[in-house]
């Protein structure tokens, strides 16, 4: 009789660990831990701005080449203005010894910009 009841109780533990539950993994994985500290300027994506340089080039060859100006002079363009779609910013240029001011527009986010007609 021990016999049988000895495996009967057997029979029942084998038979509660096949219908036991199965573990599933997390849906979302435990946070990381570092051993250095992580700060919000890490996280954050680079910032693309002009080079003042380029676009003072790139101006003083759309006057002179496309709007065909004459006596296209110096040509001063803000440093550090943001590479993204529709930022808009001013350089002034010197046309035949007169200050006047163009609108840059930028179209995309690969740098593309628009110049404006020279205003006074």
């Amino acid at each position: 009789m021990r016999t049988t009841v000895a495996l009967a109780c057997a029979a029942l533990l084998l038979s509660g660990c096949d219908s036991a539950p199965e573990r599933t993994a997390p849906t979302t994985p435990p946070p990381v831990t570092t051993s250095s500290p992580t700060t919000a300027a890490s996280l954050t994506p680079v910032r693309r701005v002009f080079d003042a340089a380029q676009v003072q080039d790139g101006v003083r060859r759309v006057l002179t080449e496309s709007y065909l100006i004459g006596g296209v002079g110096e040509v001063s363009c803000p440093a550090g203005e943001d590479v993204v779609a529709g930022h808009i910013f001013e350089c002034t240029v010197d046309i035949a010894g007169e200050k006047e001011k163009v609108t840059i527009t930028v179209r995309d986010a690969a740098g593309g910009y628009e110049v404006s007609q020279p205003e006074p």
